[in-house]
């Protein structure tokens, strides 16, 4: 099976007024853990664009508004996507959204995993599931973080450990719902199972997931609707 790596840098966490200022894609062998192609490429825009997280991410804007020939990297991974059976980001939703105003970038988005529903050999010592937590419980180098192309190449590293990782791949895309957790304060299980708090649902821990799994959390949840959710916490505010 092949698979397509994509992460994404961007100005901020919204993608209604944030911007996406690189992106990466790594063609992978899930059969040889390798990397068959790989191509990374700044954002180029008309002026320059201001990236209150260069801090982070270590792209400044002066560099943003220069003029680059980086079309045809978006072809190449236009084209790769449309090879693969699945797109894998790690905090998927978040690329995608930011995918969708790249202009020039149409990639598929019906076959999308997230790769924090991949259970890792060393998921149980991991305070969260982020790529970073992820990648030092299994002894993997942190090398430029926040930069696209690396964090990509990490996650190919961290999912070189996962035996039967194409039944794993399989088991992630399955449909989901929202789940909402009732784990009391400081929330510590809910974290490690990759809840998010105050993210989803204001003030809650939170996640898209399989409904059958439902049960087998080691604390107490059920699926929810976001917008009852939502107006109930308005209702208590």
């Amino acid at each position: 099976m092949e698979i397509l790596v994509v992460d994404t840098e961007t100005t901020g966490l919204d993608p209604e007024s944030d911007k996406p200022i690189e992106i990466a894609a790594i063609l992978w062998s899930t059969s040889y853990k390798s990397i068959l192609i790989q191509v990374s490429t700044l954002i180029g825009y008309k002026q320059e664009v201001p990236n209150p997280v260069e801090p982070i991410n270590k792209i400044s804007s002066e560099l943003l508004g220069k003029s680059f020939p980086y079309q045809p990297a978006l072809e190449l991974i236009n084209q790769m996507s449309h090879s693969v059976t699945y797109i894998c980001a790690h905090n998927a939703d978040f690329d995608k959204e930011f995918c969708k105003k790249i202009v020039g970038l149409n990639i598929p988005l019906s076959n999308w995993i997230d790769t924090q529903d991949i259970r890792y050999p060393n998921s149980k010592y991991c305070q969260g599931t982020s790529l970073n937590n992820l990648a030092i419980a299994h002894g993997i180098p942190i090398v430029d973080a926040h930069r696209a192309l690396d964090d990509c190449k990490t996650l190919t590293k961290l999912l070189s450990f996962v035996l039967n990782l194409e039944e794993e791949l399989k088991r992630a895309s399955r449909p989901k719902v929202l789940v909402k957790s009732f784990e009391e304060k400081p929330g510590t299980l809910s974290k490690m199972h990759g809840f998010k708090w105050h993210s989803i649902i204001p003030y809650s821990w939170a996640k898209y997931m399989p409904e059958e799994d439902i049960a087998s959390l080691p604390f107490s949840a059920a699926q929810v609707s976001l917008e009852d959710s939502i107006n109930a916490q308005e209702k208590r505010s």
